[in-house]
C-alpha cells in the first residue's frame, strides 16, 4: 500500500473522532479581499477529473471546493485558495491537501486531473 494511502485511511479514521460542529477558521488566502479573480485562480475554477473518471473536483469562483468519488458514492467539501500555481486545500472535516497546477493539469498527491 503505498505511503499516500496510509495516510489518507488514517486521515479518514481521524475525521471520526473530530467534532462535527468545529469553527471555521480562515485561510490565509481569502478570494474575496481582492476585486476579483487573478489568472491563476480562473485558470483553476471548473470541474477537474482524473483520467479514469473516479475522482470529480469541483472548484468555485467562492473559494469553495466539493470533491466526489462516484463509484464510492463519497462526497467531501471543504475550502481552497490560490496562491500562483499551487493550491491549498482544506477539507470540512479538518485535513489539507496541496495541488499544483501545471501545463493544464492539476496533481494533488498521486492524482492528476484534467478539466472536464
Amino acid at each position: 500500500m503505498p505511503f499516500s494511502q496510509v495516510l489518507q485511511t488514517l486521515g479518514q479514521l481521524a475525521s471520526g473522532f473530530t467534532q462535527a460542529s468545529r469553527p471555521t477558521r480562515l485561510l490565509e488566502i481569502d478570494l474575496e479581499d481582492r476585486g476579483g479573480p487573478t489568472p491563476f485562480e480562473q485558470a483553476a475554477i471548473g470541474t477537474w477529473k482524473t483520467e479514469d473518471g473516479s475522482i470529480l473536483i469541483d472548484l468555485r469562483p467562492d473559494g469553495q471546493f466539493h470533491k466526489a468519488k462516484p463509484a464510492a458514492g463519497a462526497q467531501h467539501r471543504g475550502r481552497y485558495a490560490v496562491d500562483r500555481s499551487k493550491l491549498y486545500f482544506e477539507g470540512e472535516t479538518g485535513w489539507v491537501a496541496l495541488g499544483k497546477l501545471k501545463r493544464g493539469t492539476l496533481s494533488i498527491g498521486e492524482k492528476h486531473f484534467r478539466k472536464a
